[in-house]
């Protein structure tokens, strides 16, 4: 098959998924009012079934390959031309101290193209949602002289993020060379064991240096409303307010990972190798340059509940300006044994303080995340009858994040659990794998006036592996 025809769906499905996302609300929850809206996770649907764990998290050199977008440093560990396509279907409870309130959001939620460059090298691209705003709520009070007055707030819309990242193993032949060299003879026979095991741990783990970027093109609208009406006064006039974000511009994160193999505790062998992995990642703080409409004007209502535009009291229109988004960083481990069991954490921290919104400081709170995950498969490479249900691939995490918002003396944390199987599909040089992921949250409380979301989000990812841009003598 040519390379043209295996690229065209990929650019169909590219072009219609960026105009989806324009046109839908990715999220309905009322706490993406704030900041940029609701941070959309950084991973596919393998890792958001391990709790969201990636930083440390390595990628498999042999088929099934997924593509770890969220760390960098990952990308190259490609050893297949990979497609990754994937959608959710969220399932929400609003709660407050009185009401509960259901709420349910479908949708696309990724796609990406990543495949392997030459020897050291591999690269990714791809589109997802960054931040998605989508909120509609509504509160009274009862003011002396007055009366009652009733506060509307609407919001849609959001950040998507299309992206380029480039991964680097750039000393991927030093373990191969320190063996060539001959140099473990000589250690034996002057029984300089010890040594030798030292020079071929940091050899091993510069072998396994890995170090990745990605760049990030940010665009999208963000649509935000808010009304004080006064429905039992004809003395005063309601007032709008109505302000639209178009953000355009680019920002970049890096990451980097190692990782080193023991093959046996003291003198006794391991039957299988376990695999020590570790990871960083950063997202530098940045200002992204945004432009934005601001107008603010009263109006009345007639009989037939119309509105009468009476006077604007601002009008500021493609104004520019900027958001600085805050540093983000990590690390992560993980833990392998063999080609079954891979046990992955993380810590990550965002400076939420930094964070600037049109000029205008916001009061967010930094934040941390602590997550854990789990990928077992009794036999990845089982062949005949009872093979299939073997090489399903096992996921399990939990994750806890305490966000970046503290309303009414009320911290907005976000706990979640996961589940997740890889379905194999494919046979020969062709490898698919089917992810369902399932995600159980709470965020937020009903203490103080405020709202908790309880939801259910299932993810259906597509992972595709095919052998593309090599020769073959035979055919």
């Amino acid at each position: 098959m040519k390379f043209s025809l295996k690229i065209l769906p990929l650019i169909i499905f590219v072009f219609s998924f960026s105009e989806n996302l324009r046109s839908q609300n990715l999220t309905s929850s009322p706490y993406s009012r704030f900041g940029i809206g609701e941070i959309n996770q950084p991973g596919f649907s393998n890792i958001n079934a391990m709790g969201g764990t990636f930083i440390g998290l390595k990628g498999d050199t042999n088929a099934p390959i997924f593509i770890n977008v969220a760390n960098p440093a990952a990308i190259a560990n490609i050893r297949y031309t990979t497609l990754e396509l994937g959608g959710f279907a969220q399932f929400t409870n609003f709660s407050n101290a009185s009401t509960t309130i259901k709420n349910k959001t479908v949708n696309f939620s990724y796609g990406s193209l990543g495949f392997p460059i030459r020897q050291k090298a591999a690269a990714c691209f791809g589109l997802m949602p960054y931040s998605n705003v989508g909120y509609n709520m509504s509160s009274t009070s009862n003011v002396d002289n007055l009366g009652v007055i009733k506060y509307n707030y609407n919001g849609e819309g959001g950040i998507n993020k299309a992206f380029l990242g480039l991964g680097l193993q750039p000393f991927k032949s030093s373990l191969i060379k320190f063996y060539r060299s001959g140099y473990r003879d000589t250690a034996i026979k002057y029984n300089h064991g010890k040594i030798f095991k030292r020079r071929k741990f940091f050899k091993e783990a510069l072998s396994e240096l890995t170090v990745g970027g990605k760049l990030s093109y940010l665009f999208g609208n963000i649509n935000q409303t808010s009304d004080v009406v006064y429905p039992s006064s004809i003395m005063y006039y309601n007032t709008r307010r109505f302000r639209n974000t178009r953000v355009n511009d680019i920002t970049g994160d890096f990451g980097i990972q190692t990782a080193f193999n023991i093959d046996s505790i003291g003198k006794r062998e391991l039957r299988q190798k376990v695999k020590i992995g570790m990871g960083y990642y950063i997202a530098l703080p940045s200002m992204i340059d945004v432009r934005y409409t601001n107008v603010i004007y009263n109006y009345s209502l007639n009989g037939f509940g119309d509105e009468i535009a009476k006077d604007t009291v601002l009008y500021l229109n493609n104004k520019k300006s900027s958001i600085k988004l805050p540093l983000e960083q990590g690390i992560g481990f993980n833990i392998k044994k063999g080609e079954k069991l891979s046990v992955a954490a993380d810590l990550a921290y965002t400076n939420w303080q930094q964070f600037r919104y049109l000029d205008n400081i916001n009061e967010l709170k930094n934040s941390y995340r602590v997550s854990i995950g789990l990928n077992y498969v009794p036999n990845k490479f089982a062949a005949g009858n009872g093979a299939y249900i073997k090489r399903v691939q096992y996921r399990i995490g939990a994750s806890y994040s305490n966000g970046f918002l503290d309303l009414k003396n009320t911290a907005i944390n976000n706990y979640m659990v996961t589940v997740g199987l890889g379905l194999p599909v494919g046979i020969y040089r062709q490898f698919s794998v089917v992810n369902l992921t399932a995600q159980f949250g709470q965020m937020g409380s009903t203490n103080n006036g405020l709202i908790q979301e309880k939801y259910i989000r299932l993810i259906a990812g597509f992972t595709f592996n095919d052998v593309w841009f090599k020769k073959f003598r035979y055919d």
